[in-house]
């Protein structure tokens, strides 16, 4: 009677044993244009089928066509911000899964900060840069792009330029291709916008300045959320300003009448790098300040 009843126990572990909740797991973050898997890790079962539902809505998993597999791969776009989960059949039971959660990674466009010095300034006309003949200035990609980078000029590798800074000394087109890390095969390009450079000849004999008020004007604060404040030295009247993003479009031009203080409202602005071009009789002050 022991043996019998030391029999049952032992049947009745199996059975509990055979009869666990299947545990799912998957990949959970995704890179964009890529495809992932969820598979049962634990045990088989008769039969599976896969559910799914987007975690900010209130409705219910729904079953999805031809999920019968105890595995499932889903699309990075599809499945994005969905829940996934399986319910399985062993015998007479029928079982349900833990939920996953996809996500898909996405980070901001790229985007090239110019590095703004005595020698470059920006056209108000053409928007291009114009740099003074002899002299360079430095530019850099923002994040997350740290991968798989390639700058060009005139439409052309240029040999060695894959850092994610690169200094500019001749005129040309010029753009950058590049990919985050944990996506190093999502490669973006800003070729759609390149920017131009120019040299300006005159400016290396003196002839003219491009910031030659720079030191003549203080602007404040900075970073700035809605008035930007001009302290403007004596003798100085600017008559225009240009308020450009780091590609060199510009947002906002005015004419002004601005001397001794000025107020600048940029609460339209979003937050961000910005490049202010004041100019004037004696020449041109450029600044850039953060909107926050």
């Amino acid at each position: 009677m022991k043996k019998i009843i030391l029999l049952l126990f032992i049947f009745s572990g199996l059975n509990l044993s055979f009869s666990q909740e299947p545990i799912i797991e998957g990949d959970i973050m995704l890179c964009p244009n890529s495809s992932g898997t969820a598979s049962v890790i634990n045990q088989s079962y008769d039969s599976y089928q896969w559910y799914f539902k987007y975690w900010f809505t209130s409705e219910e998993f729904e079953p999805i066509p031809g999920a019968t597999d105890a595995s499932f791969t889903y699309d990075w776009f599809t499945y994005d911000q969905a829940l996934l989960k399986v319910v399985v059949t062993l015998g007479t039971e029928t079982l349900e899964s833990n939920a996953i959660q996809i996500d898909s990674y996405a980070w901001t466009p790229l985007i090239i900060i110019h590095e703004m010095n005595e020698f470059v300034r920006i056209d108000p006309v053409s928007h291009h840069l114009v740099l003074c003949e002899g002299e360079s200035f430095n530019n850099t990609i923002g994040s997350p792009y740290n991968t798989n980078i390639q700058w060009y000029k005139d439409y052309a590798p240029i040999p060695g330029a894959n850092d994610t800074s690169y200094s500019i000394t001749e005129p040309g087109i010029y753009y950058v291709e590049a990919a985050p890390d944990f996506c190093p095969n999502v490669i973006d390009s800003s070729i759609g916008t390149p920017f131009v450079v120019e040299i300006d000849t005159n400016c290396a004999l003196g002839i003219t300045n491009p910031n030659s008020l720079h030191d003549a004007v203080q602007i404040y604060p900075n970073p700035v959320s809605h008035s930007l404040q001009l302290n403007i030295g004596a003798d100085v009247a600017i008559n225009k300003y240009s308020i450009m993003d780091i590609t060199g479009k510009a947002l906002i031009t005015k004419k002004t009448n601005f001397t001794d203080t000025a107020t600048i409202d940029v609460s339209s602005l979003s937050n961000g790098l910005y490049i202010l071009v004041l100019e004037s009789e004696r020449g041109n002050s450029i600044h850039k300040f953060i909107k926050a």
